[in-house]
């Protein structure tokens, strides 16, 4: 199936076909928190309308040999639980897509922790892509909507009205060239983390400086033997 893509999307898919050798290898086994049941439809445009009913909600799995937690990012594709995929590369998203989906992060997703906010954090999610981020989110109307879960689509709107103003996540897009996308979110480190890494690396070039100089200042200051 064809996927809604951005152009920065759309454009990163071919930069995907030249990295496999770095690519990234995904398994995912299973829901986190179990799935609630939704119902949605993306008016695709110039792509064919999709409809999904079915469950939703972030997934558990391994990247890379580490445990991993993730939310699709894709209604055009699917993947299969417990299969190994080694076609997975992280990829910008646009920039508005990308500021949103880190506010929702950051604000909300620690506190997700039952099936109905599983798959609300998923409305939000697609709610958030599919409307290419920006604002004036409803899942009652738009390009993106939701008609089967009440309670997960009145908590999902409630986030969305409601995003604030911090971001302290990246999140990319780890994409793939035929199997369905996903989350990828990394944390942003601290200034003071910036701060003391350049204080490192200041000490570390003032150390090697004076390391050079202390050879020539001993010869300087050797006395000179009588004849």
């Amino acid at each position: 199936m064809r996927r809604l893509l951005s152009a920065s999307i759309a454009t990163a898919c071919l930069v995907l076909c030249c990295a496999q050798a770095g690519a990234d290898t995904l398994q995912l086994n299973n829901y986190t928190y179990g799935s609630a049941g939704v119902s949605v439809h993306v008016n695709g445009g110039a792509t064919p309308d999709t409809n999904y009913s079915g469950g939703a909600g972030e997934f558990s799995g391994v990247l890379n040999g580490s445990p991993f937690a993730t939310y699709c990012l894709d209604l055009y594709q699917t993947f299969n639980w417990g299969a190994t995929y080694t076609n997975y590369v992280p990829t910008a998203l646009p920039a508005q897509m990308a500021q949103d989906l880190g506010k929702l992060v950051t604000k909300y997703r620690a506190g997700v922790d039952s099936a109905d906010k599983s798959a609300a954090f998923q409305l939000a999610v697609w709610e958030i892509e599919y409307e290419s981020g920006g604002g004036g989110y409803s899942l009652s109307s738009g390009v993106f909507t939701e008609t089967g879960n009440s309670t997960a689509r009145g908590i999902a709107e409630g986030w969305l009205g409601d995003l604030g103003t911090l971001n302290t996540v990246q999140v990319q897009v780890l994409a793939s060239p035929t199997n369905q996308d996903f989350l990828l979110v990394r944390a942003v480190p601290e200034p003071s983390s910036y701060a003391m890494l350049i204080g490192g690396l200041g000490l570390l070039a003032f150390t090697a400086r004076r390391q050079r100089r202390q050879p020539a200042a001993q010869a300087a200051a050797r006395p000179v033997g009588r004849r």
